[in-house]
């Protein structure tokens, strides 16, 4: 008997399998939200991810950076957030398949979606949405100074 049930048959069990969409390379997308989330196997682990940003912002990268450590505290080990070699950011997390079950699969699927679809918005008006200058901010008051 081996030790390892395939993913689909664990999404069935979690509950997920009618919203998972089957992609390449055995991967299925699910939506939460405004997040997606790709549930695949990797050697002997699964994991979730939730692609958020093709790159970091161009300003504030410091603030940025700051901010998803932050973010990972907030998430106890649930998830956490990632920079990929091809620049991506990420919102992850894995476990061994052994002896996974289908209610630690549901677990960890709808961590990573529910904080995905938390933080994407967060840092989205942080960092990546337009700003309209404020006529009572900095500039205002340098022009009085």
């Amino acid at each position: 008997m081996s030790d390892f049930l395939g993913l689909e048959e664990l999404l069935t069990q979690a509950g997920l399998r009618e919203k998972a969409e089957p992609m390449d390379n055995g991967l299925f997308r699910m939506q939460w939200g405004s997040a997606f989330v790709m549930v695949g196997v990797a050697g002997q682990a699964i994991v979730v991810i939730a692609p958020l940003f093709r790159k970091p912002p161009a300003e504030k990268t410091d603030v940025f950076y700051k901010r998803l450590l932050e973010h990972n505290a907030f998430m106890g080990g649930m998830a956490s957030f990632a920079i990929q070699p091809d620049g991506w950011v990420v919102l992850h997390a894995g476990r061994s398949r052994k002896g996974m079950d289908a209610h630690e699969l549901a677990v960890m699927v709808s961590g990573v979606g529910r904080f995905a679809d938390e933080f994407d918005d967060k840092l989205i008006a942080e960092f990546y949405a337009p700003r309209a200058p404020d006529p009572d901010g900095a500039e205002a008051a340098g022009d009085a100074a």
